[in-house]
């Protein structure tokens, strides 16, 4: 839409008139206040900072109240006591004879331990029935537990085999000890069957049953020496 000369003057008269409207019915008044309140102020020099002529009051003088301790009384102190030694006379000490250890066993050979033996005793009836052994024997009477016969030759018993084959009857006589803790302390073949191969095997049944079964709480010894036959019948 284009606007012509026309249109462009018509719009600035119809702009002037409404201004004018607006001026003559609404004139601008100037309203002038009178009724405001005035307070008077009175404007007075400060004397300059520092001037002692001009400080009439002295600053009181602040005390600070020392902190008192009261004495203590003194406590009376009597003299020491003299204090006389006596030395006591030291009783020399009985040292306890040492007991035997049980799991050492004896140190010597067959012959020393005849020292602690009492009477040697006949236990062929305690090999247990069944047995392929012979007569047996201790060297303590005072070894008498037929269950410790029972589980060590049913020990030695398992271990025996014989390796010969013979016309005749043969035996070996087998003589060893065992210690508190069972241990088999020394073996040896006392009486020889005359056939070493069946002499080493009766020999290697005993050695290889070690450890036997402790020996029992009650019995006073730590040793106990057993001779054990092993004989052989030709079938």
């Amino acid at each position: 839409m284009e606007f012509t000369g026309k249109d462009i003057f018509y719009s600035i008269i119809l702009h002037v008139s409404l201004i004018l409207m607006l001026t003559v019915l609404n004139p601008f008044r100037v309203i002038v206040r009178h009724d405001f309140d005035a307070v008077a102020v009175n404007i007075i020099s400060l004397p300059p900072m520092g001037d002692p002529a001009l400080i009439t009051e002295e600053a009181p003088e602040i005390t600070i109240p020392q902190a008192t301790f009261d004495e203590p009384e003194a406590i009376p102190v009597s003299p020491p006591e003299t204090i006389t030694e006596t030395k006591e006379v030291e009783k020399p000490i009985e040292k306890p004879k040492p007991k035997p250890k049980r799991d050492e066993g004896y140190k010597g050979n067959a012959k020393e331990a005849d020292t602690n033996q009492k009477g040697g005793a006949d236990v062929s009836d305690q090999v247990g029935p069944g047995s392929r052994f012979g007569s047996a024997s201790v060297d303590n009477a005072g070894f008498n537990y037929p269950y410790w016969f029972v589980q060590a030759f049913g020990k030695i018993q398992r271990n025996w085999s014989n390796p010969v084959q013979a016309n005749q009857p043969i035996s070996c006589f087998i003589n060893f000890q065992v210690i508190r803790s069972g241990t088999l302390l020394e073996s040896e073949v006392e009486k020889s069957s005359g056939i070493p191969a069946f002499d080493r095997a009766c020999l290697r049944a005993v050695q290889a049953s070690s450890p036997f079964p402790p020996l029992p709480d009650d019995f006073i010894d730590d040793i106990i020496g057993i001779r054990l036959e092993f004989p052989y019948q030709p079938r």
